[in-house]
């Protein structure tokens, strides 16, 4: 059986498709996963297993490549993992921790439960671009930090971490975005 995997986005099949655990420093792949049928990945272990966060959450998809990755790669205690928006969630983080005792920072992009998105809306109203809010909170008493950074009026990008600290860093992150005419822009974010 072909393993090919449905992707809406892309025009074309993409063949094969792989999940890769790679070092940050030197890029090597440490672990990889061949994406199969969804009804041969859901027979993968974490995938389904009852979580650690409130109420009856099980560990999706996402979160289950994840714990794989750490555990195929061998990551050790008190080690450090982060991934692309596809891994990123609040039940990522914690699960990583829980399992392994591996900290781990997320960008945000599609999994928002957890986010208390309407604090950032209630502090700066119609105008939040350049601020932010950092909730501090433990969730089965994995300490975790979220944060939510508007940078713009009308879009903002969330992050959640087990490790770290909460206030500004030293030296800005420089972002480089198109405008509607496909002008680069560069933006100093805090």
């Amino acid at each position: 059986m072909l393993n090919y995997t449905y992707e809406p986005c892309k025009p074309v099949p993409l063949g094969t498709m792989f999940r890769n655990g790679a070092e940050c420093l030197n890029g090597i792949i440490v672990y990889q996963d061949v994406m199969q049928v969804s009804d041969v990945q859901s027979r993968k272990i974490y995938f389904n297993d009852k979580s650690s966060l409130p109420g009856d959450v099980f560990i999706s998809a996402h979160a289950a490549e994840v714990l794989r990755q750490v555990e195929g790669a061998k990551v050790p205690a008190v080690s450090w993992v982060g991934g692309d928006s596809w891994f990123d969630s609040v039940l990522s983080a914690v699960e990583v921790y829980l399992h392994f005792g591996v900290h781990s920072t997320w960008v945000i992009k599609q999994n928002y439960e957890y986010f208390p998105m309407e604090v950032l809306k209630a502090r700066y109203g119609k105008k939040p671009a350049g601020h932010w809010v950092v909730f501090l909170t433990k969730i089965a008493e994995v300490p975790l930090i979220a944060i939510a950074y508007a940078w713009s009026h009308t879009s903002a990008s969330f992050f959640a971490s087990t490790c770290s600290l909460t206030h500004l860093a030293l030296i800005s992150y420089e972002n480089h975005c198109e405008d509607e005419f496909g002008v680069i822009k560069t933006k100093m974010i805090a």
